[in-house]
């Protein structure tokens, strides 16, 4: 692989995404040949490490038209979990592209108009004319308000183009769409409908969403977060034979799973949107618990060569779709997706998710439809 010593040091300065932290890449020659993926041990690793430090950045005054410059405009106090992931995400791709790149996080720390119009400003003063919004609907809203800059193109990949009322020609959404994910799951319904959902910031996303498009809701049961009396919820006749809708973690979605079979309700089918494609769910269940359950998936193939570069990273592009849809909008701010890396298309600034139905095996996911 290419350039091996730029991920070390892509990894060594972006670990933990300090606030305003930069770095800038140039191509440089690799020090050491590269041994085989199946080579690499413990000690290699931590020497590897060690040649880090002497690995060379370069400076504003060396930057010329030739670098392509992003900006990582985020809320850590909102999504904090997810920024890491995103520059990761965003460094693995730009050095897989082996081309001179220079980014810069912004961090706003909260979603409120004064830290977001601070951090933007700053971000335009330093030239930036590509920036990946990390924000949810609440931040969307206020960057809204007052960005009109045509010529600085911004994704989110966390907005979904149908969920806000206010768009603008340079913003491109990058979420995927959840209302997509349940029509489908129900074609496979019987119509003798059940969900169970948390009480968080996406558990009430998705059970709005469900109740206002899907017919004949025979119960709607709350998972709280601690000290659920499993027995209640499960040990309920209606749900034989009915179609179970369960918008609720992985974590939560395992109990629930060998719950209902170990109280003997067997309902027709068991569905999940994205929330529950996660091969953790393998391990945290039998092959029995999940024999009917299905999940819609939005996340698409890449590039093998890409993939692979991602997982020597550690970065996952296959089952988490916050890191696929950063990918997504990093290829298109780059280079409009010019070597076809990624199949999912960006048609009028939204992204066009197709999802599709996979059942659970004894090993992982297969697609069905």
């Amino acid at each position: 692989m290419k350039n091996i010593i730029l991920i070390f040091v892509a990894i060594f300065l972006f670990f933990g995404c300090t606030p305003k932290g930069q770095v800038e890449v140039r191509k440089t020659q690799p020090t050491y040949k590269q041994e085989p993926k199946n080579q690499i041990d413990e000690n290699e690793s931590f020497q590897k490490q060690t040649q880090i430090k002497e690995a060379k950045t370069i400076s504003d005054e060396d930057l010329d038209n030739n670098v392509f410059k992003l900006a990582i405009l985020y809320p850590s106090n909102v999504v904090g979990k997810y920024a890491n992931n995103t520059v990761n995400t965003i460094t693995g791709y730009l050095l897989y592209k082996n081309k001179g790149f220079m980014i810069q996080s912004f961090d706003t720390s909260i979603e409120s108009i004064n830290s977001i119009k601070k951090q933007y400003e700053a971000l335009k003063e330093k030239g930036f004319h590509n920036v990946i919004a990390l924000f949810t609907n609440t931040g969307y809203d206020i960057m809204s308000s007052f960005s009109y800059d045509s010529d600085m193109k911004v994704y989110f990949p966390l907005i979904n183009f149908d969920e806000v009322l206010a768009t603008k020609k340079n913003f491109i959404y990058g979420g995927i769409s959840y209302l997509k994910q349940i029509k489908l799951l129900q074609t496979l319904s019987n119509k003798n409908n059940i969900m169970f959902y948390q009480n968080n910031y996406l558990g009430k996303k998705l059970k709005k969403i469900y109740e206002n498009n899907v017919n004949n809701i025979e119960a709607v049961k709350e998972i709280k977060v601690r000290n659920n009396n499993y027995k209640s919820l499960v040990d309920d006749d209606k749900l034989l034979n009915s179609s179970i809708t369960l918008n609720t973690s992985i974590i939560k979605t395992s109990i629930l799973l060998s719950q209902i079979r170990a109280f003997e309700k067997e309902p027709e089918v068991i569905l999940s949107t994205q929330i529950n494609y996660n091969p953790l769910l393998v391990s945290l269940t039998q092959t029995k618990d999940r024999v009917n359950f299905v999940i819609a998936n939005s996340i698409d193939k890449t590039d093998a060569k890409l993939e692979d570069t991602m997982d020597l990273l550690g970065i996952d592009i296959v089952y988490d779709w916050v890191n696929y849809s950063t990918l997504v909008g990093v290829d298109k701010l780059f280079d409009d997706n010019n070597e076809n890396l990624i199949k999912t298309q960006i048609n009028n600034n939204r992204v066009v998710y197709i999802p599709k139905l996979y059942k659970n095996t004894e090993y992982g996911f297969q697609k069905i439809k």
